[in-house]
């Protein structure tokens, strides 16, 4: 295992370092492909994603996803808050040859969830050894939105994904004090 992936088993195995910023329908996303693409990630992909949303009525506090995805299927947890910037998330890997959204269902709803909300999402993936840079569309109920996230990996505490987003952005052009304070489901479906 090499020291960055050993570094993940610190305080911050289980907290996502994101910083998420909502751009326009005329955002030029192909220009932003080359430009992350001139940074030399590992590698790239095109997925299309389907995450539903589980919120229990006893907890607003933590949100359930199941995501679905020709690669992974998982069941997290993350915490919610007024800013998304750091949050726990806690990973399920679930396997992605069959589809488990009927048992998640039925769980989800033993525990007291609403039903699930899906958000579908068509994105563009830059893995870099530090950090994971995603373009996406999202759609639930008619309404869309587009974003960028810059999500730190395997760092070693706050502070040093943090810088590890800050670098990223500085050279792609985005000022972290524009970022959206709030996760996908809340921009999306909970405040919409």
């Amino acid at each position: 295992m090499n020291e960055a992936k050993e570094s993940n088993k610190t305080g911050t195995a289980f907290l996502e370092i994101e910083h998420k910023f909502v751009v326009d329908s005329a955002f030029d996303r192909s220009q932003f492909f080359e430009a992350c693409r001139a940074l030399n990630p590992e590698s790239e992909k095109a997925l299309v994603v389907k995450d539903t949303y589980y919120v229990p009525e006893d907890s607003t506090n933590h949100i359930y996803r199941h995501r679905l995805d020709e690669e992974i299927q998982q069941l997290s947890l993350k915490s919610r808050g007024e800013d998304n910037e750091v949050r726990t998330e806690i990973n399920l890997e679930l396997g992605a040859h069959r589809s488990q959204a009927d048992a998640i269902s039925a769980w989800m709803r033993t525990i007291g969830a609403g039903p699930g909300q899906t958000i579908e999402k068509a994105i563009r993936v830059f893995d870099f050894a530090d950090c994971e840079i995603v373009y996406y569309e999202a759609s639930h109920a008619g309404r869309h939105v587009h974003c960028v996230e810059f999500e730190a990996k395997y760092a070693e505490d706050e502070a040093a994904g943090l810088l590890v987003l800050g670098l990223y952005e500085e050279q792609l052009g985005f000022d972290p004090r524009q970022r959206a304070h709030s996760n996908l489901f809340d921009l999306l479906v909970q405040n919409a």
